[in-house]
Formats: structure tokens, C-alpha cells, sequence
């Protein structure tokens, strides 16, 4: 039960300022979109300060989007389990107040309004639900539908990246996208130690 003392709402909030953190001080929406624009040769995408600073604002809330997803899947771990529903009843009410205090933190430090909270729930509700469809194993060989179609953080990230070019903006961030789960291991162990 030392871990769920550990798991008080608290830590939820240093998540919430560890992902921001990323976003900013590791930069890493920026990152993302220079490797994309110096890969492809897109340098016409860039519209100046206003259309890089929207983008990246953009980009980051579906990149904390999909944090929160990979976290939640990971943070069993923390408890000695593989899967959420092998923790015990208290090990499963820490995880949720741990969360519900991420998205109250997330909420506080974006200055969110009413709306654009039911508009982040209900997100990640999207997000959350795909996730939980991957993770169902298949019975049969044919690969199910939840299995071939396109993450809500791709479709959405690619869109915004590059709409002229969206096969290729598809492809960079189908990659970016597997390396969040590692991302979120790292925040997680920072957070949580």
C-alpha cells in the first residue's frame, strides 16, 4: 500500500507540470515539427510567430492527450501489476483521484474555461476508448477494425501538421506517436520515482 500513499492527488498535479514541462523546456512539439519540416522540405507550413505558436498549442494539447492515455496504461506497473483491473479496490481509487487531480492541474495551469474542459474529457475520452479497443485481443486472425484504423492523436496531429501533405504528415507522426509511451514512462518515473 506504500505506493498508493505515494499516489495522493498531489502527484498528479507534478505530472501535469511535467508534461507541460516537456512541451515547453524539452521542446518537444517543436522538435517534432522541425524534424517533420527539414524531413519533407515543408518549410512552407511555418507561417511565422502566430501560426507556430497556434500549432504548437495544438499539437501539445493532443501530445498531453495521448501522455494521459500511455500514462494511465503504464501506471499499474507502479503497483507491481501489468493491467489496471489486477489492482486491488484502493490501488484503483488511488489511480483515479491521481487522475482526476492530472485534469484539474492540467485545467488550472491552461486557464481552462467550463467548455474547454468538457471539450478536454470528452477528447480523452476518444483517446481513452481507441486505447482500450487496441488492447482487446483479437479471437480471430483477421485484424479487427479497432486494430487497421488510425489513432485519433495521428489523424488529428497530422491534419493539423500538414493538410497539403497528408500521407506524409501521417507517416511522421505515426512515428512520434510511438515514441510517446516512452515519454510517458519517463514523466511517470520522474513524478513518481
Amino acid at each position: 500500500m506504500a505506493r498508493a500513499r505515494k499516489l495522493f492527488p498531489i502527484y498528479g498535479s507534478s505530472l501535469a507540470n511535467n508534461m507541460l514541462a516537456a512541451l515547453v523546456h524539452d521542446r518537444v512539439v517543436r522538435q517534432f515539427v522541425e524534424e517533420y519540416v527539414h524531413g519533407y522540405d515543408r518549410r512552407g507550413i511555418l507561417g511565422g510567430p502566430a501560426r507556430d505558436r497556434e500549432l504548437a498549442e495544438t499539437i501539445g494539447r493532443e501530445i498531453v492527450l495521448a501522455l494521459i492515455v500511455q500514462a494511465h496504461a503504464a501506471l499499474p506497473r507502479f503497483f507491481g501489476k501489468q493491467k489496471l483491473s489486477k489492482l486491488k479496490a484502493e490501488e484503483k481509487e488511488a489511480v483515479e483521484l491521481f487522475f482526476r487531480e492530472l485534469t484539474a492541474a492540467l485545467a488550472r495551469a491552461q486557464n481552462w474555461s467550463a467548455e474547454d474542459r468538457r471539450q478536454f474529457r470528452r477528447d480523452l475520452a476518444l483517446y481513452s476508448e481507441f486505447g482500450e479497443r487496441r488492447e482487446t485481443p483479437a479471437k480471430s486472425r483477421k485484424p479487427s477494425k479497432a486494430q487497421v484504423e488510425e489513432s485519433p492523436f495521428v489523424a488529428r496531429v497530422a491534419l493539423l501538421l500538414d493538410p497539403s501533405m497528408l500521407d506524409q504528415a501521417r507517416r511522421a507522426t505515426r512515428k512520434f506517436h510511438g515514441e510517446l509511451p516512452q515519454l510517458a514512462r519517463k514523466l511517470l518515473r520522474r513524478t513518481l520515482g
